[in-house]
């Protein structure tokens, strides 16, 4: 059972590295199936961008981990228009961020379900 999209982040543009606010996973409601689909948005970007996990219902940063194949941009290409990546990833995380570095364009929005 998906629910509706969620929104992680929405139109950061300002050459900065940083961390969403946790959103809740699929662990957080013990749903069964702990499939999530993820999608960035991009304009004009030059950064990079990945996904962290946490098992803990109160996490301090040591227990966060990175999510596989969650990875968007190295950090030296630009894309020169509005661009598209989605990717599916599995876990009974209880929260999940994102975690980015923008040194040129837009992340116009991150949003995922489960």
């Amino acid at each position: 059972m998906s629910t509706e999209s969620r929104l992680i982040l929405t139109n950061i543009s300002t050459e900065a590295a940083g961390i969403s606010d946790k959103k809740p996973g699929a662990g957080y409601y013990k749903l069964s199936n702990p499939l999530h689909t993820l999608v960035y948005v991009v304009n004009a970007f030059r950064g990079t961008i990945k996904m962290q996990g946490t098992l803990a219902l109160y996490p301090s940063d040591a227990d966060w981990f990175d999510i596989p194949d969650t990875d968007y941009g190295d950090g030296s290409t630009i894309d020169t228009e509005n661009t598209t990546f989605s990717t599916n990833f599995t876990g009974n995380f209880v929260w999940i961020r994102a975690v980015y570095t923008i040194e040129d364009g837009t992340i116009v929005s991150i949003r995922y379900n489960y």
